[in-house]
């Protein structure tokens, strides 16, 4: 995805081109008014609002799934 190894981004889905990476939250993120992310450099980080990114990647034509992964709901 063009990132630096280690890197760890949902905005890596930037660079799939092919459009064939599915992104995956948990839906206790999704419930959240802000989360932070990488800016596909691993030493930046941006607050996002989980709907804002979420319209960001289906926008660019990603498979997208909020499903429940953590125990916290």
């Amino acid at each position: 995805m063009s990132i630096e190894l280690g890197s760890v981004t949902p905005l890596g889905l930037l660079n799939d081109s092919h459009h064939e990476i599915s992104f995956y939250l948990d839906s206790y993120f999704s419930d959240q008014l802000r989360i932070a992310v990488h800016s596909n450099d691993n030493t930046a980080t941006i607050w996002l609002d989980p709907q804002d990114l979420l319209k960001v990647i289906k926008d660019l034509g990603n498979p997208v799934k909020v499903v429940k992964m953590s125990s916290k709901q």
